[in-house]
C-alpha cells in the first residue's frame, strides 16, 4: 500500500480551486510543475508494477468541510 499527499502548488492539482499558476516566472513554474507530474506518474507506475495499491490524498480534500468524506473516499481505494 502506498498513499501520497502531494502539495497542490508543486504538483499542479488540476481542478482544485486553490491551485493557481504563479504570475511571475510563469514558464519556469509550469516547467517545474509539469516535471513533477511526470515524475509522480513514473514513480506511481513503479509502485503499481511492484504490486502496490496507490491512493492520493489531496490537501483540498482535507479542508474542514470535506475532510471526512475526502479521506474516506481516498481510503476506499486501499
Amino acid at each position: 500500500m502506498a498513499a501520497g499527499a502531494p502539495v497542490r502548488f508543486y504538483h499542479g492539482h488540476e481542478g482544485c480551486r486553490y491551485f493557481v499558476v504563479p504570475k511571475t516566472r510563469t514558464d519556469w513554474w509550469l516547467n517545474k510543475i509539469n516535471g513533477n507530474k511526470i515524475r509522480d506518474a513514473e514513480n506511481e507506475a513503479k509502485l503499481v508494477a511492484n504490486g502496490r495499491k496507490i491512493t492520493t490524498i489531496s490537501g483540498c480534500k482535507l479542508k474542514p468541510k470535506t475532510k471526512y468524506t475526502g479521506l474516506q473516499n481516498s481510503l476506499k481505494i486501499l
